[in-house]
Parts: C-alpha cells; structure tokens; sequence
C-alpha cells in the first residue's frame, strides 16, 4: 500500500465516524448549526433586522425570519457587491463569487465566506470518503490519477472579489494533499476553447493511470465517447516515440477505435453531480463495466449532499446546511407550509429551503428533491423548481426556450403558429427536438442553428454541452397537427401551451423525419 493511501485510509475511517455520528443525530446537529449561524451573524444587517440575538429555538427562527428566494435577496446582494466587507448577510467578508448555470434564465453570481467555502470542501471530501470506506481496495484510486472536469476558478471579479467556477475552486482551496491527485489541473480548467479542451484531456488521459473520472454524468460519458472513436489516431501520431505509445497500441483496434477499459484497467470510480445520473446507469455499466457511480449534490449556494452509501441516493448532510421544506403541493402557494427536516415522509417530494454558512437565511434554492429514505435522510430525483429540463447539467427552463425561439424566428423570418421543445434520451446522446408548427416554409438548418445560437448566448451550460458532446446536436420536427390544439381537446379551454417537457408523445404529432 502506498502511503498515500495508508493516510487518507486512516482519514477515511476517522471521517467515517463523523459522518455516522452526524447521520444518526440529523436532527441534533442540525439545530446546533442553526444556533451557530445565528449567534455568529448577530451583528449583520440582517441580524439586526430579524434580532438573531433573540431567537431560542427553530421555531422561533421560522417565525421571525421570511422565506426569501434570489429576487428578494437581489436588493441585498447588490449591497454585498458593493461592500463585501460590510457585514451584510455574514459577519465574514465574501472572498468569492461563484457564478451559476442561469436556470433562471440568467447566471446569478454568489457570495462565498470563508466558513462557506469550509463546509463546500467537507461534503465534496465525504462523498470521496464515503466511496474508499466501502471496499478497502477503493482507496486504490488514490493510487492513479483523479480526472476532474472542471471550469476556470476564476474568470473576473466584482470589486476586487474573485469571480469564477465552483468547480475549479473547490479544487484551487482543496487540501494540497488531496489537490495533488486531481488532474489536469487548472491550466486546462481555463481553455475556454472546448476541441482544444477537450484534447488536452485526452492527452492527459492517455498518459496516465485513470483512476477516478468526476464532473456531470454525461459531459464524462461524452468524453469517453471521444476517447473511443475519435482521438485514438491523433494521440497515437503525439504518442509516438514515447512510452505511451505501446499502451495506447494495445488498446486500439485496426479501425483507430479505443477500447477505454484496456487503456484505464484500473479505472474505479464514476463520480457524478449535476443531473440525476440514472437514466444513464445502465450504459455506464456496458462501457465501464468496472466502475461504480458514486454522486454528490452541490449548488453555487452550498453544499448539500454526499453519497455514503452504497445504494442510489445521495444522503443530506445536516451539519453543513440547516434544512427546511415545502410540500410540492404548496410551492406555488403565497404562503406555505415549511417543515422542518424531522417532519419530511419517506416518498414524499418538496421544494428545499437552505439556511448556511453563505448567509442565506430561509432561502429558497430552487431544486426540488424526493425523500427517498428518512434513516439516513436521503434524497433523490432532484430537479430545478418548475418547468426545467436538464439532460446534461444545462439546466433548460422555459425563459431560455422561449427567448431563444423568438430570436430564431427574427433572424430566419419564420412564422411559428405552435410548438414544444423536448428533451429526448433514446440513446448514449440526449438531445432537444422543436416540435414546430410553421405558416409557409422553413430551413431546418437555418432555423436549428439560429435556435441553438441563442440558447447558448443565453445558457452557457447549453453550449458547453453541446461543444463537449453531452449533447446531440437540436432536430426539428414539424407538425401535422397543433400539439396545444389536441391539449385543448383533451382537457379544457384554458390549457396552457408547453414550451418545453420530456414528454415524447408530444412529437406523435410530427411528421415522420
């Protein structure tokens, strides 16, 4: 055993006690980090203006303290911006920025503090902990190389205040120990280019022992597609010479095709974030047959969750947020009811509301979760709070699909009477189809292209995954029928036009392609 993994083998199993104790008091430890986060963020504005100083209880804290969401916090944050010292939301000072997805519609820009910044690298550390403590020949990835995607920790700032990636940060602040087994590093998080990119993962990876692959389940699947029928030839042609070279021989076919297992044989871990991953479980399993998919659930906001156990969920981790939640039933509702997490149901779906180190208060997030198991809380199925759609981490919401089908119509001069946008998963590669119903003739390419331009001006996530293969390129699909049309025969006058679903009966309408 190497003496990397005899010491974080004896953190792994020192960490494990940790988890277990917070795992089996959720509600104990969670009412303690309520206490904390209000006693150390008294002297704040908004401490003074919900007198933190007061409050004794959780109950008291759901009394005194509105729910609040990102355009309630916008006045505040505004503030923050301008005096991130100021002792605003956090008695600390924000020392980071971390730009979303724009799921909204518009990538927000989040406050990260110092103990924000802690909490985010304790969870990501128990999800690594949770998958070496099941076998003790897991923590042979620590062995080889930890392939991380990534993006840029920093891009701009706001005042001075570094603006950037969760992910390349959280790998920038890791432990150097830790930070010393991810590859390729921030070098590559930077390439904004995705061809070059994404050569220079390949090369990384043909020169290394690929232990370990993390980032959005299928922006790493896209990847290793590119591995096995694409970059072969060219890695052998800068391999050439090198002692790479033969094993890299070895793993290819007469056809140039990469056979990915030969080339990564010790290739353990699958490490997911970002989408529910289970619809793509069972084509993980064909092509690395000798991983194991381990998942996290992290936001801008915070750290939410890390796998520990071996079955699919993902449990929470209550010492690092204060958890609250809304039945799915009322999300809608002007006021209501928010439970706290010892009242959830095992089954039962809810909209999640954070309360953190970050100095969100009551906050709604906008993910909706299903309680999969209440011993360890555990959630899965989670999904942005209303119309989204996110088959590769890209987060779709009505607000993009809508703003970029009007700009495809300006630039191509279309007339669109009826349409949807589906998310469709019938293979390796998901992809979007328009469901488009058009007054007189259109050019399917021109107006996919003018279409999938400004969903990428819009949504930078979108254009990521499709520049990096996590998505096939948009198809259009007209229809012989209005699709809202038959909605309305079905149900009533009043039905509402879907602009975007997964619900690929709506393409029955469509001609054949």
């Amino acid at each position: 055993m190497s003496i990397m993994r005899r010491i974080v083998s004896v953190v792994a199993k020192r960490k494990a006690r940790e988890i277990e104790h917070v795992l089996n008091h959720p509600v104990e430890v969670t009412e303690d980090l309520l206490t904390s986060i209000l006693n150390r963020n008294q002297d704040t504005v908004l401490g003074r203006d919900y007198d933190f100083e007061s409050i004794a209880s959780p109950e008291e804290y759901a009394e005194r303290v509105p729910l609040t969401d990102y355009n309630k916090m916008r006045p505040i944050l505004e503030e923050v911006y301008r005096n991130p010292t100021g002792k605003i939301m956090t008695a600390e000072p924000v020392i980071w920025y971390l730009r979303t997805s724009g799921s909204t519609g518009k990538p927000k820009d989040m406050p990260i503090t110092p103990s924000g910044l802690k909490t985010a690298s304790v969870g990501g550390a128990r999800m690594w902990m949770g998958f070496m403590n099941q076998h003790p020949d897991n923590t042979k990835i620590l062995d080889g190389s930890m392939i991380m995607f990534g993006a840029p920790a920093v891009f701009g700032d706001i005042n001075g205040v570094p603006l950037g990636y969760g992910s390349g940060l959280y790998v920038r602040k890791a432990n150097k120990v830790f930070a010393r087994l991810i590859s390729p590093g921030p070098d590559v998080f930077r390439i904004q280019d995705m061809e070059e990119k994404m050569r220079a993962y390949a090369m990384c990876c043909a020169t290394r022992d690929v232990t370990a692959l993390q980032g959005i389940a299928t922006l790493s699947l896209a990847f290793v597609r590119r591995m096995e029928n694409q970059y072969g030839p060219w890695l052998l042609e800068q391999l050439k010479g090198t002692k790479h070279e033969k094993r890299l021989r070895r793993a290819m076919d007469s056809d140039g095709k990469v056979d990915v297992a030969e080339l990564w044989p010790n290739l353990r871990l699958f490490a997911s974030g970002g989408i529910d991953v289970e619809p793509y479980r069972e084509w993980i399993a064909k092509i690395l047959p000798q991983v194991t998919v381990w998942e996290g659930y992290a936001s801008s906001e915070a750290y939410m969750a890390s796998q520990i156990l071996p079955e699919p969920g993902i449990q929470l981790m209550p010492d690092l947020n204060y958890f609250e939640f809304i039945p799915e039933a009322e999300i809608d509702c002007e006021e209501p009811t928010v439970i706290p997490l010892s009242d959830v149901k095992k089954g039962s779906r809810y909209e999640m509301l954070l309360t953190n180190s970050n100095g969100w208060y009551r906050y709604r997030v906008g993910d909706m979760v299903t309680i999969s198991n209440i011993d360890p809380y555990t959630v899965r199925h989670i999904s942005r709070k209303g119309n989204v759609v996110s088959l590769a981490g890209e987060k779709l919401s009505d607000v993009h699909v809508i703003d970029a089908m009007a700009k495809a119509c300006l630039v191509t001069g279309a007339h669109l009477m009826d349409y949807s946008v589906v998310g469709v998963i019938d293979g390796p590669i998901p992809h979007y189809t328009i469901a488009g119903m058009f007054r007189g003739d259109v050019d399917s390419v021109d107006f996919v292209n003018a279409f999938e331009d400004a969903l990428g001006e819009a949504n930078w996530e979108f254009l990521n995954s499709r520049a990096m293969g996590g998505l096939g390129p948009t198809t259009l699909a007209k229809m012989r029928t209005s699709q809202h049309e038959e909605l309305v025969k079905a149900t009533h006058l009043q039905a509402k036009p879907v602009p975007l679903t997964t619900d690929m009966s709506v393409l029955a309408v469509c001609e054949a392609a």
